[in-house]
C-alpha cells in the first residue's frame, strides 16, 4: 500500500481523483517510475542515492485507517515494485521500508496526474503506508525479480595436466580418426578385387590440427588478458570520475537547508 486519499501527517491532502488518476494513467512504456533513497537522486550509479528498482503497476482500493478506535475508509493505491539486491540488503536490515510517492499533477500537459517515482523512506507523509515486504503475491509490497548470471569461463592451456582447450581439441581428433580409419584385416589370403581408394589417414592430420588448436588457445588467452587490462583501466577511470562528480557541486547549485527530520513539505510529495 503505497499512499491513501485524504489528509496526510503533516496537514496536506491528497485528493482521491489524483490516485485514481495515479492508478489508471500508470505506464512503464509511457514514463517508468524508478525507486531512489528520501527523494534524492545521485549524479553516478554508484552513490548512496542510486536507483533501487522499478514500479512496475499499479491499482486502486480501498482500506480502513484506525484513527484512535475510530475508522475511516480511504481510498488507496497499491503498487507492484521490482527491486534490485541493494534494496533488498536495506529491507533486510529495516531501513527505508516504507514508500511515498512522488506525484505530478499535471503530466506534460495533459491534465491528469501521473506518479513520477517512489522514494524508500522511513518517514512517508501519507497514513497507513504499509512496510515493504518480499516475495509475496499480493499489491502494495517489493517483488524480487531476475536470476544470478553465470559467469563464463574460458578454460586454461592445462597442456601439462592434460585439461584444457588443446586436450580437449586433441581427443575429440582421436575420436573422429578411430571413426574413419579402417580396422586391420586378418583375411589369410587377398583377393583379387579391382583396387580401392586409399582411406583417408585422420592420424596423419593430428599436427596440424594440434598446431591449430595452440595458435586459437593463446589468441583467446591474449585477448581476454587485454580485456582484463582494458576493463581495469575503465575501472579506475570511472571511480576518478565519480569522486570528481560527488565533490563538484551543479551548476546554479543552492545548499538544501539541514532538515528537521520531519517529512518533506513541497507539493507532489507524500
Amino acid at each position: 500500500l503505497l499512499a491513501t486519499a485524504g489528509s496526510t501527517v503533516d496537514g496536506r491532502t491528497i485528493d482521491d481523483a489524483m490516485l485514481q488518476q495515479i492508478a489508471s494513467s500508470y505506464d512503464p512504456k509511457t514514463y517508468g517510475a524508478r525507486l531512489n533513497i528520501e527523494h534524492i537522486r545521485g549524479v553516478t550509479g554508484e552513490s548512496p542515492f542510486r536507483a533501487y528498482g522499478d514500479v512496475v503497476e499499479l491499482s486502486i482500493g480501498k482500506t480502513d485507517v484506525n484513527f484512535n478506535g475510530k475508522k475511516e475508509t480511504r481510498t488507496a493505491l497499491f503498487g507492484v515494485f521490482d527491486v534490485n539486491e541493494d534494496a533488498k540488503k536495506l529491507n533486510d536490515a529495516g531501513q527505508k521500508v516504507y514508500p511515498s510517492i512522488e506525484i505530478e499533477p499535471n503530466f506534460a500537459g495533459k491534465g491528469f496526474a501521473y506518479l513520477m517515482g517512489c522514494a524508500l523512506t522511513d518517514s512517508p507523509a501519507s497514513i497507513a503506508t504499509q512496510r515493504l515486504e518480499f516475495n509475496r503475491s499480493l499489491p502494495g509490497v517489493l517483488t524480487v525479480a531476475g536470476e544470478t548470471p553465470e559467469p563464463l569461463e574460458f578454460p586454461d592451456d592445462g597442456e601439462a595436466t592434460g585439461t584444457g582447450l588443446i586436450a580437449a581439441f586433441t581427443a575429440a581428433l582421436d575420436r573422429v580418426a578411430s571413426k574413419f580409419t579402417p580396422a586391420p584385416k586378418t583375411d589369410p589370403a587377398p583377393q583379387a578385387d579391382p583396387a580401392q581408394p586409399a582411406a583417408m589417414d585422420f592420424a596423419q592430420l593430428r599436427p596440424l590440427f594440434e598446431e591449430l588448436g595452440t595458435s586459437f588457445s593463446k589468441a583467446i588467452f591474449d585477448l581476454r588478458t587485454e580485456f582484463r587490462a582494458d576493463s581495469d583501466a575503465l575501472a579506475v577511470k570511472l571511480q576518478q570520475l565519480e569522486a570528481t562528480q560527488e565533490q563538484t557541486p551543479a551548476r546554479n547549485y543552492t545548499a538544501r537547508s539541514r532538515s528537521d527530520g520531519g517529512a518533506a513539505n513541497y507539493a507532489g510529495v507524500f
